[in-house]
């Protein structure tokens, strides 16, 4: 008698055979580590600009401090006279400049350094609002002006002083060789003037 094999599905296991079955794999977790070197760069790119923003500040800070102080001064004596103020801007030129260049110059000579370190387009204001008290520093121990034009000077030196703080400072590449001058200490109105000058304005 002929036996007959009886067909098996596709996928199923011969008859009489058992199928071996794996326990099912996860794939294993994608580590972390190591970082690329993309975010490396970007890391060291975040931390040098933090590092040069703060230096940057500082450093602003450190250059308007001294203009800071002369306009505080300002404000706080709002009836301060025309000398007060051309010492005033004195001063506060010293704390940029070499001091051996500047204590060299008086009056007009000192006028145009001020004018020079202002932008173009205030220098004529500050030279409209500051000629009569440059002028008057060497008339008053001679003439006697009246308060009323007094007065008129004081209030154009005081907008004069203002503008060249506000627009002149600070001034660009520093040359500081000294220590700061103590405002309140500087503003001593016959350094202003040259030793000769003082001579013959007394005569």
């Amino acid at each position: 008698m002929a036996m007959t094999n009886s067909p098996t599905s596709p996928g199923q296991p011969p008859s009489g055979q058992t199928v071996q079955l794996h326990d099912i794999h996860l794939p294993e977790q994608v580590s972390n580590y190591p970082i690329a070197p993309g975010w490396w760069l970007l890391l060291a790119l975040i931390v040098i600009s933090a590092v040069w923003s703060y230096k940057k500040f500082k450093k602003s800070k450190r250059l308007n401090a001294s203009k800071q102080q002369a306009l505080s001064m300002l404000d706080n004596n709002p009836s301060i006279n025309a000398k007060e103020c051309l010492t005033l801007l004195k001063w506060a030129a010293l704390q940029y400049v070499n001091r051996q260049q500047l204590a060299k110059l008086y009056g007009d000579n000192f006028q145009d350094f001020l004018m020079k370190k202002l932008p173009e387009k205030h220098q004529a204001s500050f030279i409209k609002l500051s000629n009569a008290a440059f002028k008057a520093q060497y008339q008053a121990s001679t003439t006697t002006v009246e308060s009323e034009v007094t007065s008129e000077i004081d209030s154009d030196c005081l907008q004069a002083t203002k503008l060249w703080l506000t627009h002149a400072l600070p001034i660009i590449k520093p040359l500081i060789v000294d220590e700061p001058l103590p405002v309140n200490q500087s503003l001593d109105a016959n350094k202003l003037v040259s030793p000769q000058q003082e001579k013959e304005l007394s005569a």
